[in-house]
């Protein structure tokens, strides 16, 4: 018997087609297909960002898939709609699904607005996805798939789906990858090795979404992750988009010696909580090539962390930031304002923060409210969501506190943040007693590099990079910072000679590829996979949704 065809896509919204980062797929939907392929059973991912109706009823119809999932948040709410109807007209006798956060925590109203729809996916969905095809496959055409725990309908009991435990069987999205309209190789270097967040943040709809307990990737699995990507694509850089990376600390400890064993030497970066974090954890990651490291602080105000049920002081915070300092890795902080009960004092006391704790970058963004947060449920019984809003707003978000005060607070914060982060760089001092302390480490000595050249001192940075290739020649960052610069200096062949190692190293590496294709013409800037605009707490509970990478 065939098996069912299963096509799942994503759009970013309209107003988000011109956004590079905006229109990179949810990383979960390469986990869902991983888990149906390792199976048997056939699965397709599309980019379906930027395409218009009559793009998208020819690809349907060419594909003539059994079931198709569209994966949806709040802001693509309405662009995931109009798929759905697009999915129904081009494929009549298909399944229609949709998963992610917002129909999750607001099925009733997705339903409501969406008739083309099916059913929803509620939360997790790689055991719902894989039910629901293995009935198809036995009974085709009956009903059969109606009894998928964890599945919702228009009408009838959802049955109660448990989360999964053992995350290594689901497969890894780079075996089996299969795709149209990715643009962008790069987008395979966001991973996800745990889901749940034990916290209780009242803004945040991770332990709705995966569960208030961390599930674990084993540390064989995500090596082997690290390894295909590699090998298949060329990818040297990572970034580990779980909510706390760092929440298991023999876990942490196992990878971390994991990495270091197994010649890849990759560069990455990954986010936690600044009360899950010590020393041996941290100089365990950064000689694992760790070089960026984000926590979700939110504010400088005692006071307004309790508001926030954050769970977590500023001690923790303080500590946590200055330990990555010494460390020697570049630091990155999530900060909100906006907060109903916030005074101009607490936005003070954050500014203060920031200044203090002097991260290399640092987010700031008003306070939303997102379906599936307590905040969000004690606003619409308040009474102060209205319960149209969604379906009247485009791709608007719900923001706890609009008025000037907001504004001014947004304005101020940020201008301070600026100026930290050119107060930021670790002087040559500090480099010094991470280089006495750790011995040698590549991230310090490709950190000293990048300072000397902003500062012009072409020697000392190719010196830094010398060294990584001496003692790690099968370390691709040593080689590939070595020719940017050599470029820089208008020593072409010797640039050459050192993007060819890289090559060598990471045949299908991204970056060198274009650089091979563009030397001579001008000057290319690696971009490494890191986050600037981290996600949102809506993303952070949804399939794990690609942060936004500095530009």
């Amino acid at each position: 018997m065939t098996p069912p065809h299963t096509l799942l896509a994503y759009s970013a919204p309209r107003s988000g087609f011109g956004d590079e980062w905006m229109t990179f797929l949810p990383i979960g939907l390469g986990y869902l297909q991983a888990m149906l392929k390792s199976r048997g059973l056939p699965c397709r991912v599309a980019n379906l960002s930027g395409k218009s109706r009559k793009e998208v009823l020819a690809y349907l119809r060419a594909q003539a898939p059994d079931v198709v999932g569209i994966s949806m948040f709040t802001f693509n709410r309405k662009r995931s709609y109009e798929l759905l109807a697009w999915a129904r007209e081009a494929c009549p006798g298909a399944l229609l699904l949709a998963g992610g956060p917002h129909p999750t925590h607001l099925a009733e109203e997705v339903f409501e607005d969406c008739p083309a729809l099916d059913a929803i996916v509620q939360g997790e969905g790689e055991a719902v996805l894989l039910g629901l095809t293995e009935r198809l496959k036995t009974a085709p055409g009956a009903d059969l798939w109606k009894r998928t725990p964890g599945l919702i309908l228009r009408e009838g009991p959802t049955l109660p789906q448990a989360p999964l435990e053992d995350l290594d069987a689901i497969g890894i999205p780079a075996e089996h990858l299969e795709t149209d309209f990715l643009d962008d190789v790069g987008q395979l270097a966001y991973l996800s090795t745990s889901r749940g967040c034990p916290a209780t943040c009242n803004f945040c709809n991770t332990p709705e979404f995966w569960g208030t307990s961390i599930r674990f990737r084993s540390a064989p699995s995500v090596l082997r992750e690290l390894r295909l990507l590699r090998e298949r694509h060329g990818l040297t850089y990572f970034s580990f988009r779980d909510d706390t990376f760092t929440a298991n600390r023999g876990r942490v400890l196992e990878l971390m010696e994991g990495i270091q064993q197994s010649g890849l030497h990759p560069l990455w970066n990954c986010q936690s909580r600044v009360n899950l974090v010590d020393e041996d954890r941290l100089v365990a990651m950064k000689r694992a090539g760790c070089e960026f490291m984000q926590f979700g602080v939110e504010h400088g105000s005692e006071r307004v962390l309790a508001l926030l049920d954050k769970g977590t002081n500023l001690h923790h915070a303080r500590r946590a930031l200055a330990l990555v300092r010494k460390v020697g890795m570049n630091l990155g902080i999530y900060l909100i304002t906006g907060i109903p009960g916030e005074t101009w004092a607490d936005v003070e006391e954050t500014a203060v923060f920031i200044r203090d704790t002097r991260p290399q970058d640092c987010q700031i963004s008003p306070l939303a409210l997102y379906p599936g947060t307590r905040l969000f449920d004690r606003y619409r019984a308040e009474g102060r969501i209205e319960r149209d809003f969604y379906r009247a707003s485009g791709d608007a978000e719900i923001f706890a506190r609009v008025d000037a005060h907001t504004e001014k607070a947004l304005r101020h914060l940020d201008q301070t943040a600026q100026r930290a982060k050119a107060n930021s760089r670790f002087s040559p001092a500090e480099f010094a007693e991470q280089k006495q302390w750790l011995g040698f480490c590549a991230v310090t000595n490709l950190l000293c590099g990048e300072a000397a050249e902003e500062e012009g001192r072409w020697i000392e940075a190719e010196a830094e990079y010398a060294e990584i290739i001496a003692r790690e020649p099968g370390n691709t960052w040593g080689f590939m910072k070595r020719a940017l610069l050599r470029e820089k200096l208008g020593r072409l062949e010797e640039a050459r000679a050192d993007l060819g190692e890289v090559l060598a190293l990471a045949p299908r590496n991204p970056e060198a590829t274009e650089l091979a294709s563009l030397w001579g013409l001008k000057r290319h800037k690696v971009r490494r996979a890191r986050p600037a605009h981290g996600p949102t707490a809506e993303m952070k509970g949804a399939e794990v949704y690609l942060s936004r990478p500095k530009k």
